[in-house]
């Protein structure tokens, strides 16, 4: 960590951190929430901590970062890290992922505000997406009733389905083929439906976070196998045509309120299975139009529409469908 930092205790297990990076860096100042492992000095004085869980190798932390831009204000950000042991090359990675992200101006994508190259680890701070992940927040849906003001309808999963459809049409028309659409690697903005927007986003780091979603092949990295293409899975070939059948898992998990795609089959027999052509089936929520959309993504590569046309599909079946209360479904 850079040599002018100052910690704060909050709680026995919580500290916050205090750093103004040179000013030649042209970096925000940055305050944000580390979780400490064991002991933090605080005036001098020692306080005592919790030993805390395994953390991924990339972290997440809510912070604030004032004059961002010379806008002379501070806003609520997201500071994302990696892990103080860190090698080189997930350095090079993280580094690599900020670049990416860089070029990024959509407001379906999530956006880098910010890079702080001070100290042995670099930061990355993003905007602040504060219901979090889209998979996590399908899931804790399960457990709303009906009455409850923040309960899913069939319009709001449509929409949801819309939002992320409109991220891929950016990335499409900029030839970024993403590899890994999922609804772990979206963020929700919030759970009040008049505010809430869809971002894709954390290029990179749901590996970290959800890795029962991802196989690892012997002797290469880490591959989510239940949203990839057989040609993904044969012979390695990644496509706009192959993130369209990903973006057909994305929706079936929307309408399924994040149930794991295949869950009663392994890995290999996922591979077996998709690759002898069998497909998911019609969730318990989902429309018999929105399903026809997914069987044309997972249809062969040359037969799978453009994100144009899957995001003028989804378009139609929104204006053509009431709403309704979604079934209920087992909590996960």
């Amino acid at each position: 960590m850079p040599e002018n930092i100052s910690v704060l205790a909050l709680t026995p297990t919580i500290a916050v951190v205090h750093w103004m990076p040179s000013m030649k860096l042209n970096c925000a100042a940055v305050t944000y929430e580390v979780h400490w492992k064991s002991v933090a000095l605080v005036n001098g004085t020692q306080q005592e901590g919790k030993q805390f869980i395994n953390v991924p190798k990339r972290m997440v932390f809510q912070g604030n970062v004032e004059n961002l831009e010379g806008s002379g204000i501070e806003i609520s950000v997201a500071i994302k890290m990696l892990r103080k042991d860190a090698s080189s090359n997930e350095k090079k990675k993280f580094l690599k992922e900020a670049k990416l992200m860089n070029h990024f101006r959509h407001k379906h994508i999530l956006r880098l505000l910010a890079i702080c190259l001070d100290g042995d680890s670099p930061l990355l701070v993003l905007e602040l997406m504060e219901t979090g992940d889209l998979l996590k927040y399908l899931r804790d849906c399960r457990n709303l009733q009906p009455s409850d003001s923040y309960a899913l309808r069939l319009q709001d999963l449509l929409a949801m389905c819309e939002d992320v459809a409109r991220g891929c049409c950016y990335l499409e028309e900029l030839r970024f083929v993403h590899r890994d659409l999922a609804c772990r690697n979206c963020l929700v903005s919030s759970r009040n439906r008049e505010n809430r927007i869809i971002k894709i986003g954390d290029f990179g780091l749901a590996r970290d976070i959800y890795k029962d979603d991802y196989y690892r092949a012997k002797g290469e990295g880490l591959f989510p196998i239940r949203w990839l293409a057989p040609e993904s899975l044969t012979i390695g070939i990644f496509t706009s045509q192959s993130d369209v059948w990903s973006f057909g898992v994305l929706i079936w998990e929307i309408t399924s309120l994040g149930e794991q795609p295949y869950i009663v089959k392994t890995d290999e027999e996922v591979i077996n299975y998709v690759r002898a052509g069998g497909r998911l089936p019609m969730t318990l929520n989902c429309p018999s139009t929105l399903y026809q959309l997914m069987l044309r993504c997972w249809s062969t590569a040359d037969a799978r529409p453009n994100f144009k046309l899957c995001l003028r599909n989804i378009i139609a079946i929104r204006k053509n469908i009431e709403d309704t209360l979604l079934s209920p479904v087992d909590i996960i």
